[in-house]
């Protein structure tokens, strides 16, 4: 449809709607100039402009769609001040557009209308899911430079693999925001300093795009933030310890990026922190003790890092944790029998490290324990389990890979191996007598009959793309 047609069929339905809502049993209406703009940004999104536009003449009463919700607003009267409520008048407050409304489709050169938003000054929520797909398109510069997103709260532009560029510093300007989604994108450059002067910002979601260069410092100005998600990108230099001020996070994932150094320890300071995701970068041990404050932390997640240290000594009294991850971090020394205080605890991965002396037989007896990998170690000695341990872990134990560590269960038959349960019995001590190599191979044995196939480095822990989503998904809803 031509620019110019369209035009003609805005005039139309301007001129027809008063006509119409004089005729409804709901005497109801939207300001003109915020219509048409809802109108200039659906056409600039959807397929078949004009026949959104003809189906839907009152989308916020007789002719509704699924993306949009209006609301009755107070009016400010520009005489006096004053709040003047009129119930005749709808506002648009949100706009959804994304795969789960499957008519009309976003068109393949969807844009987004700046001329058109302009007008919906009450825009509370734009939501714009899976719609840039085909032809490459970027946020202008200007977009977010004037005044008309003062009542803009939540802005989400997610999987959208034809979004590119650079993310606009004018976003700096709608200090309104609350939540700010632009992931799976392909984004680049850095992330805009603008960003850290949005005070009121409580979700802040870059994750899955191609940003480099680092974290700015004045990130420590997000003081409302709850949620801060950068994985996936390609940031680089060291952690900023002015995160130590965002004291109401709750979720922190870096993962996947380039992070160089040690993690601060002003990162002890966020009391409040539920999930901590660090894995796969480049930052190097100590973790600092400070950290034993993160007294409500349920998942910690540091490997593929070279940390190259044992094992922190203050990891036993994070009480709360659910899932702890070392894989991949070069940690040498023994593991802790602190780690037994871990009674919630439902995922160990301290595998593919240096790891030595005997596995605490306590480690076995965490009640909720439901994933323990420690392959590839130099471990030794014999693992005392329970039949009920095997029934509840199964093939998600992995011990391979160590020096003569060996399953030892004299009740279940899944795990029962003669060499392992007598081993110290015909041997008193001395594995010689019946040759370390058979040993080893008996050993191996028992473990494939428990684990086959080892399990992604990513998902070890239970925690993933699905634990991602369903944060974003709930702040979805809540704004």
């Amino acid at each position: 449809m031509s620019s110019f047609s369209f035009i003609l069929l805005l005039l139309w339905l301007h001129v027809l709607m008063p006509f119409n809502v004089a005729n409804s049993d709901e005497m109801t209406n939207m300001e003109d100039g915020e219509l048409l703009g809802l109108f200039e940004v659906m056409g600039s999104l959807l397929d078949d402009d004009s026949t959104w536009a003809q189906m839907h003449p009152q989308p916020c009463t007789n002719t509704p769609w699924p993306g949009i919700q209006c609301e009755l607003m107070a009016q400010e009267d520009g005489d006096n001040g004053q709040q003047d409520y009129n119930p005749t008048i709808f506002h648009v407050t949100k706009i959804h557009v994304g795969s789960d409304i499957l008519t009309p489709p976003c068109k393949s050169n969807a844009t987004l209308s700046s001329n058109g938003l302009m007008k919906l000054t009450y825009l509370k929520t734009l939501s714009i899911f899976d719609c840039f797909t085909t032809t490459p398109y970027s946020l202008s510069s200007s977009l977010f430079e004037n005044k008309s997103f003062s009542s803009l709260e939540h802005l989400s532009l997610v999987s959208n693999p034809s979004l590119h560029g650079d993310i606009p510093s004018s976003l700096g300007y709608v200090k309104s925001l609350r939540v700010l989604s632009l992931s799976q994108n392909k984004l680049s450059g850095e992330i805009p300093q603008g960003i850290c002067g949005l005070v009121n910002l409580q979700q802040l979601d870059l994750s899955y795009n191609h940003l480099t260069g680092s974290i700015p410092q004045e990130i420590g100005n997000l003081k409302s933030l709850t949620i801060l998600d950068l994985s996936y990108n390609k940031l680089e230099g060291q952690l900023p310890a002015s995160f130590g001020q965002l004291q109401s996070l709750q979720k922190v994932d870096l993962g996947s990026n380039d992070l160089i150094g040690r993690v601060p320890q002003e990162l002890g300071n966020l009391s409040r922190l539920v999930l901590l995701d660090l894995s796969h970068n480049f930052l190097s041990g100590p973790l600092p003790e400070s950290l034993s404050g993160l007294k409500q932390l349920e998942y910690l997640v540091i490997q593929e890092n070279p940390i190259k240290t044992g094992l922190p000594m203050f990891i036993g009294s994070l009480g709360r944790l659910k899932v702890l991850s070392f894989s991949k971090c070069g940690l040498m020394g023994p593991i802790l029998i602190s780690l037994s205080n871990l009674k919630n605890l439902t995922t160990l991965s301290l595998d593919n490290n240096s790891l030595n002396g005997t596995v605490p037989s306590s480690i076995v007896s965490l009640p909720n324990l439901e994933q323990l990998n420690l392959s590839q170690n130099q471990l030794s000695g014999d693992l005392l389990v329970s039949q009920e341990f095997i029934r509840r872990i199964g093939m998600r134990l992995d011990i391979r890979g160590n020096n003569g560590l060996c399953i030892k269960n004299i009740t279940s038959v899944e795990a029962k191996n003669p060499f392992c349960v007598s081993s110290r019995s015909r041997t008193s001590g001395n594995n010689n007598s019946w040759g370390e190599e058979e040993h080893q191979d008996e050993c191996a044995k028992v473990n494939s009959t428990l684990h086959q196939s080892n399990w992604s480095s990513r998902n070890h822990y239970g925690y993933g793309i699905g634990f991602k989503q369903m944060l974003v998904f709930l702040g979805f809803l809540l704004f």
